[in-house]
């Protein structure tokens, strides 16, 4: 059967419907992968890109503590694997965390705007102390008071807590995309960051967000059925993304198995589409950073790969 004689419309909760450019991102060459746009926003492809994160955060740490510099970071949740590595590293070579200060970029929540407590199992913030802040040495770890999670107290004022404590802005956000194209939980098609152009897109703040049917499915995959799975959260927004002085991110998530050719697309919208409210993550094209992304990620995407969707 030749596949360009049948013709159909994508379903107009995906990200984007235009068909012009999802054959674009489709059909970009791994030698085209690697750019460095006028913002400097580089994409680098290679073999690991949780280990290059890892490196990563491990400088940012000790430049913070050999330079005695107040260092704000917006960490994701939950990147076990990455925290670890970096703090092992500062625990074997004496490297204080005592100059970070850090906010996660997002949290479950309940239907009345209850964020959830880290103290639940399924706790964002509680993976991230876990992970990062407990595994630091007692001697190195940064001050607790400088560890900033969502609660019911917080939520209204975190976007601002975060302007406060970094002097307008983070100095590093951390991420990654999402099923729905997203980063943290800034969900498109959804109340909190509807917007009517772009413009007005980027200036929304961190508050209470109804997440997208794709996001819900996505946090439900291989820990917990979707009837045990939040369908609210409290995120940062684009204007946390756009005030940060410099972006880290990483692709190479195969939550599918084998890095399936879903999370390779919405991988190319993000990178290579436009800058859009319907892709939330390809804001970080009008910033300056450095995304990896893995050689299984930049993979070609094959007609039989379309079928297998």
């Amino acid at each position: 059967m030749n596949r360009n004689l049948f013709d159909f419309n994508p379903a107009a909760w995906l990200p984007t419907q235009d068909k012009a450019v999802l054959e674009y991102c489709r059909n970009i060459k791994r030698e085209e992968m690697e750019t460095t746009n006028e913002n400097g926003y580089s994409i680098r492809v290679v073999p690991h890109p949780s280990s290059c994160c890892a490196l990563e955060l491990f400088d940012w740490i000790y430049r913070s503590d050999v330079e005695d510099k107040k260092t704000v970071i917006v960490f994701p949740n939950s990147w076990r694997n990455i925290y670890t590595a970096a703090v092992r590293m500062c625990n074997k070579y004496n490297i204080s965390g005592r100059n970070i200060h850090a906010f996660c970029m997002d949290e479950f929540a309940d239907e009345h705007g209850n964020v959830a407590p880290i103290s639940w199992e399924y706790s964002l913030g509680g993976a991230f102390m876990s992970e990062f802040y407990m595994s630091f040495r007692e001697d190195l770890r940064p001050p607790l008071e400088q560890m900033h999670y969502y609660t019911n107290e917080n939520i209204k004022h975190y976007a601002d807590l975060i302007e406060e404590v970094g002097d307008g802005g983070a100095d590093l956000i951390i991420s990654a995309t999402g099923w729905i194209g997203h980063t943290a939980f800034i969900d498109p098609n959804t109340k909190k960051f509807a917007a009517d152009t772009l413009e007005e897109f980027l200036q929304i703040k961190a508050g209470f967000v109804d997440n997208h049917r794709l996001t819900i499915q996505q946090n439900a995959y291989g820990t917990r059925p979707m009837w045990h799975t939040p369908r609210y959260s409290v995120s940062v927004g684009p204007y946390e993304v756009m005030h940060a002085r410099e972006h880290l991110e990483r692709h190479d998530l195969g939550y599918l198995g084998g890095y399936n050719s879903w999370e390779r697309m919405i991988s190319r919208l993000q990178l290579y589409g436009p800058v859009c409210k319907e892709v939330p993550a390809s804001i970080f094209q009008l910033t300056k950073g450095t995304i990896y992304v893995s050689e299984d990620m930049a993979r070609p995407i094959e007609p039989m790969d379309l079928i297998a969707l």
